[in-house]
């Protein structure tokens, strides 16, 4: 199945094209984001997570069973620690995580999968890498590998400015 593309200027009925190709480059990738965030928030909406606690779910899944500290997670995920804590206290409310006071730090958790959270991970996982290739497969192999090192050297300006 091929996607039709559709310009930018067309998709938001710009009566003027855009002012340059940079322009027309962040607007696609800022449009494109917005898109995926809420394709994001329905899919995980069926099983009743948001895609900042699968994140989560999948990184703990990863790390195994010694689980991470809230503040390593905040800095995985970007997000705030305050952020942070709400995400954990809905999915510790649920049953998908548990908190353990710190080994070596008392000042500090560790947030571990539960049996329950590991569940979930492997009843989503499935059905989100399938939508992931659905969604991918619209472009070449040539063209995913253009993206990735694309948002590689954009992201990579982003961290050098933030510092």
């Amino acid at each position: 199945m091929t996607a039709k593309t559709v310009k930018l200027q067309q998709e938001l009925r710009l009566k003027q094209p855009l002012a340059s190709d940079n322009h027309e480059a962040l607007l696609n990738l800022v449009r494109t984001s917005s898109m995926l965030l809420k394709l994001s928030d329905r899919f995980f909406s069926q099983f009743g997570l948001t895609d900042a606690q699968f994140n989560i779910l999948m990184i703990l899944n990863d790390y195994g069973g010694e689980g991470m500290s809230q503040q390593e997670l905040s800095e995985r995920l970007i997000v705030t620690k305050s952020n942070m804590v709400g995400l954990i206290d809905r999915l510790e409310k649920t049953g998908h995580v548990k908190r353990r006071s710190h080994p070596t730090d008392r000042r500090s958790y560790q947030v571990m999968l539960t049996a329950k959270g590991g569940e979930m991970v492997e009843k989503v996982k499935k059905s989100y890498f399938r939508e992931v290739d659905r969604m991918m497969g619209v472009l070449t192999d040539s063209q995913k590998r253009s993206l990735i090192l694309s948002m590689e050297k954009l992201r990579q300006y982003l961290k050098e400015r933030q510092a």
